[in-house]
């Protein structure tokens, strides 16, 4: 049996903390894993400000990504950290662990 984890791990000036989340499959956890990334491009968060209107990553800040392939249930991740202050960073990801 597997389970499937969105882990939310984030850092700011005021503190830092790891969210995580199990799901019963991959399609759960892959859609929870999107409304994450949504979540942190609304303006509730700093990591809205890395990106234009148009979503495109602004000067100033590390962005890298692997989407969900819920075909294949690939691992996921989606992270970004701001270059002028290391303490601001994001990291979401997705995994699947076997449950034996």
């Amino acid at each position: 049996m597997n389970v499937y984890l969105v882990v939310f791990d984030w850092t700011t000036e005021e503190g830092s903390d790891v969210d995580i989340e199990a799901f019963d499959s991959y399609e759960k956890a892959a859609k929870r894993f999107n409304e994450r990334i949504k979540e942190e491009k609304s303006d509730m968060s700093w990591a809205h400000d890395a990106f234009d209107e148009d979503d495109n990553l602004l000067d100033g800040y590390d962005f890298d990504e692997c989407p969900p392939d819920t075909r294949l249930e690939t691992y996921a991740y989606w992270t970004i950290t701001n270059n002028s202050n290391w303490q601001m960073r994001d990291y979401i990801v997705l995994v699947r662990l076997e449950v034996k």
